[in-house]
């Protein structure tokens, strides 16, 4: 019985990885396609100029790792995990799904669901029940295989995922609960969620990403999620990442919208020492929508490599992202946005903004909005700023007799509030509030007298972008969204 792979990526691991399985030919070919494009690919180094994260993750030592590591299916949840399940970021689910390493071991759907026709397994049951499907949808339109080296590796040793069916017309009002563990050292967990909503389905997925590795060797988290969204049919998928800063995390998330249909990504990130992540929306279809709202936090010696991209394909589609941010210690975060818009994606509109606020003189941020533009009829805009907090506003708090701790703390809430309130899941705000003012006080603390009563209390408005204070002319700070 295989428990573990030996440490290293090789073809004869990806052969016995497949074998141990016990998986179709399909889907081994698969496996070693995608190993033969990882060997012939070169790893991607950044940009002249650039904080240097992406060539950082070039020279991780992959071959310290273990790709696979087996835990006893059905067996019973460790108590952390049953603890943080408790205290999840859904009140009432409809399902419920848990990755342990390279495992799922533990699913639930409840009764009414499984009668409509909806299917929430794991994606090696998957492969071998609903191979149809899998087939079709698994790493070929949404993340292909080749799309990058890193996505290349995940198709060659993906284990254990998620997938969720939802047929037509069929809406889930209470979310989806999926967790994912990654509890060993020096291994790696290639985590991999496949949604696929039918006509006029709606559902609601919140994923989390946890660890509880000790110490100083590194894990990797490799996942990957691929989103359909057939003819109106409407996803909403929230991710909160609070692995601990041991764990490396490359992350692909992307979308696939068909006429009329709608994904929302809604992402947190506050852990992993080194964070790379790739969210895009390819919004084929006439009148699709897609919204991406992000946030992160970063401390310590943390690096965030953050690329978005709308990809405006139909007639008629339209896309927002939003992402802020803070950085703190010698925290580095580089964001890259595109807006593209192809030929005959007439009457677009699209809009991109990003803001990152450093509370350290020796923290780094880089945020770059982009725009390609190929079509005439388009309403297109894109901003983004980062700096230090506006000394001013911190000095119209502190002669009202607050300190400047507590002075940055409530800039820092209202700077995150606009972005907190297009969050749709309570408990996920909730938890990001706490987190946000865990980090900045070295304390958990209750929301209630660390962020709602601060804002009632000193009537804090504006402080959103406008917190930043750049460098150079004061009368140039702000910077206003170029239009196209």
């Amino acid at each position: 019985m295989l428990n573990t792979l030996a440490p290293g990526f090789s073809r004869a691991a990806v052969e016995e990885l497949s074998r141990y399985k016990g998986e179709p030919e399909w889907m081994l070919q698969l496996r070693l396609q995608a190993w033969e494009t990882y060997e012939n690919t070169e790893a991607p180094l950044g940009r002249r100029g650039d904080l240097g994260t992406i060539r950082t993750v070039a020279g991780f030592n992959f071959q310290q790792l273990k790709p696979f590591t087996a835990v006893e299916k059905d067996a019973a949840l460790p108590e952390k995990v049953q603890n943080s399940l408790q205290a999840s970021l859904v009140n009432e689910r409809s399902g419920l799904i848990v990755q342990l390493d390279s495992t799922v071991v533990h699913t639930e759907l409840s009764d009414e669901l499984k009668q409509q026709g909806v299917i929430l397994t794991d994606l090696d049951t998957a492969v071998r029940e609903h191979a149809e499907l899998v087939r079709e949808y698994f790493m070929t339109r949404c993340v292909p295989a080749g799309s990058s080296k890193y996505t290349a590796l995940h198709a060659a040793f993906w284990s254990g995922g998620f997938f969720l069916y939802v047929p037509k017309g069929v809406e889930i009002e209470a979310p989806m609960l999926a967790q994912v563990w990654v509890n060993q050292p020096l291994s790696a967990a290639f985590s991999h969620s496949l949604i696929i909503a039918e006509e006029q389905s709606s559902v609601r997925f919140v994923q989390e990403y946890n660890s509880t590795v000790a110490g100083e060797d590194p894990s990797l988290l490799s996942d990957v999620v691929e989103v359909f969204a057939k003819r109106e049919g409407r996803v909403e998928f929230s991710n909160l990442q609070d692995l601990g800063q041991n764990i490396w995390n490359i992350t692909n998330k992307n979308a696939v919208f068909e006429n009329d249909g709608s994904v929302t990504f809604v992402l947190a990130d506050l852990g992993a020492g080194v964070n790379m992540a790739t969210i895009g929306a390819g919004l084929q279809g006439n009148g699709s929508a897609g919204e991406l709202v992000g946030v992160f936090f970063t401390d310590h010696d943390q690096r965030y490599v953050i690329n978005t991209l709308s990809d405006h394909v139909g007639l008629s589609t339209n896309a927002e992202t939003l992402v802020k941010g803070v950085l703190t210690d010698n925290s580095r975060v580089e964001f890259d946005g595109m807006i593209r818009v192809r030929p005959g994606a007439q009457q677009t509109a699209s809009f991109l903004s990003a803001h990152g606020l450093l509370l350290s003189k020796k923290a780094r941020g880089e945020f770059i909005p982009g725009l390609e533009i190929a079509a005439n009829e388009v309403s297109a805009s894109h901003g983004a700023t980062s700096g230090q907090i506006d000394e001013e506003q911190l000095f119209y708090l502190m002669v009202r007799g607050i300190s400047r701790p507590e002075a940055e703390r409530i800039i820092v809430q209202g700077f995150f509030e606009p972005v907190l309130q297009r969050i749709p899941v309570e408990n996920l705000r909730i938890r990001l509030r706490r987190s946000i003012i865990s980090r900045m006080s070295g304390a958990y603390e209750t929301e209630a007298d660390t962020w709602v009563d601060a804002q009632e209390r000193w009537e804090i408005e504006g402080v959103d972008e406008n917190a930043i204070s750049l460098d150079g002319n004061p009368e140039d700070d702000e910077i206003k969204l170029a239009e196209y």
